[in-house]
This record gives structure tokens, C-alpha cells and sequence, in this order.
């Protein structure tokens, strides 16, 4: 993919870091840029840089206390940038299907979904899971995705008092984003569903299922399905493979 690009606005936000911002927009383009451009700023300052943490359509930059931040050429770096081509930037992606039960007892704040949107549960459930997303970053809790794309439509409000537990595999969505709690933990998303997958598990080699990058998509399922792959999971650590598969995007 060639392309030109947008400038990011730069700052310096500490003795020893800068921020890249691509504006405040969550999109998959902008997921793109970010990616590209950390890339070219590995590439370009490798040797200054301790390390490089993406978000949604920012970029912060921590530099070894060597590097003397006034003496780097940002304009020649945002020059390349202008030009940059990436080809391999998300030209291919997992895709991972996570099953999600939407009935009883896991789909808690329904009722309240439905009297806030004006929709019944089978269109809730419909616009959250005709819907691929894309994993934009991993954070909050260990394996948390933070998911763009949520259908406009069910932008609701957090709840006015977080829960103080949230068991693990709930899906919840509040703002613009939906997401997976991994672990069970405090939370002020509304419930809607839960998984039987575990998203993080330290009885694997590798505890993450999820990534930055990869692309997902729910799938309904009923109760007793849920219940038939959650006692897979139990028996098999390894048995999420199945709910992964390559893509091209």
C-alpha cells in the first residue's frame, strides 16, 4: 500500500519522551499510520530509542538517557514520513471468532441497553455481532483488547457505579467501545454477554490470545453451546486454536 500521509502533531512530554498524536479519532487508518510510522521511527532512531508504545492514534517514545532529545532531526524524520510506503501493514491479520452467550444469567444490563437505545435484545445482539473489529491495542488488565468500531447505534453511557466484580469472559460495551474482560476484576461497562473462551490464561506457553492487529468478530451462541465449550477449554488449554484462523484484509 502506497500512501500518502497525514503529519502527526509532536510534543514533548517529558526530560526523555515525545508523543506523535494523529488526531483523536478511532479508525482503522489511523491504526495504520500509527503502525507505519512506528516502523519508520524504529527503523530511523533505533539507536536512541529504549522503547515505543502505540495506542489508538497516539505514539509515545522513551529514550535511553544518552539521547539528547534537542539534537534530533524530527523535520527530517516527518520529511520521510511524507513518503513513507509501507506495503505489509495489515495486509494480512488473524482473525479470531469469540462465542458469546447473550442469554441469562450473563447478559445483565439488557434491560437497561434496551430501554436506553430504544431496541430489542435481537438487535442489540445483531449490531454487536454482524460487526468485525479490529484489536487496536491490549492494555487495562493483562489480554484486555480495546476494540474500535462499536456500532453508533449502541453508544450508551458506563454505568454511574462500577461494579466491584466482573466475572471473567464478560463482554461489555460503554462509550464508542466494546471489550472482553479477560479476568474477573472491577468494571463500569455494561454487561451484555459473556464468553466461555479464556482470553488470558497462564496455563499456556504463550497466556495472550489476543493481539494488536488481529480481527474479531463475536458469534452468538446458546446456553447449552456455551457450557459444551467452556468444558472444552477446561479439558484442553490449547483448544482456542480452533477460534483462529488467518485473513486477508
Amino acid at each position: 500500500m502506497s500512501m500518502k500521509n497525514n503529519l502527526p502533531l509532536v510534543w514533548r512530554t517529558g526530560e526523555r519522551t515525545l508523543r506523535f498524536n494523529f488526531g483523536e479519532v478511532i479508525s482503522l487508518e489511523i491504526y495504520k499510520a500509527v503502525h507505519s510510522f512506528t516502523k519508520l521511527l524504529n527503523s530511523e532512531w533505533q539507536q536512541f530509542i529504549e522503547e515505543v508504545v502505540p495506542s489508538y492514534h497516539t505514539i509515545t517514545v522513551f529514550f535511553y538517557k544518552s539521547a539528547i532529545l534537542d539534537t534530533l532531526n524530527i523535520e527530517a524524520l516527518l520529511e520521510k514520513w511524507e513518503n513513507y510506503k509501507e506495503d505489509s501493514v495489515l495486509s494480512s491479520a488473524r482473525q479470531v471468532t469469540i462465542p458469546v452467550c447473550y442469554e441469562e444469567p450473563y447478559c445483565e444490563d439488557i434491560t437497561r441497553i434496551e430501554r436506553l437505545i430504544g431496541k430489542t435484545k435481537d438487535e442489540i445482539v445483531q449490531l454487536h455481532s454482524q460487526k468485525i473489529y479490529t484489536v487496536y491495542m491490549i492494555g487495562f488488565l493483562p489480554g484486555f483488547p480495546y476494540l474500535g468500531d462499536l456500532d453508533s447505534e449502541l453508544f450508551v453511557p458506563r454505568l454511574d457505579k462500577p461494579r466491584l466484580k466482573v466475572p471473567k469472559g464478560t463482554i461489555g460495551i460503554g462509550g464508542n467501545q466494546t471489550g472482553i474482560y479477560p479476568i474477573e476484576s472491577p468494571g463500569g461497562w455494561n454487561i451484555i454477554g459473556r464468553t466461555p473462551l479464556e482470553i488470558f490464561s497462564l496455563k499456556r506457553d504463550n497466556p495472550f490470545t489476543l493481539k494488536p492487529g488481529d480481527r474479531l468478530k463475536f458469534s452468538p451462541v446458546t446456553n447449552a453451546e456455551f457450557e459444551k465449550i467452556e468444558c472444552e477449554m477446561k479439558n484442553n488449554w490449547h483448544a482456542i486454536d480452533r477460534f483462529i484462523e488467518e485473513v486477508n484484509i
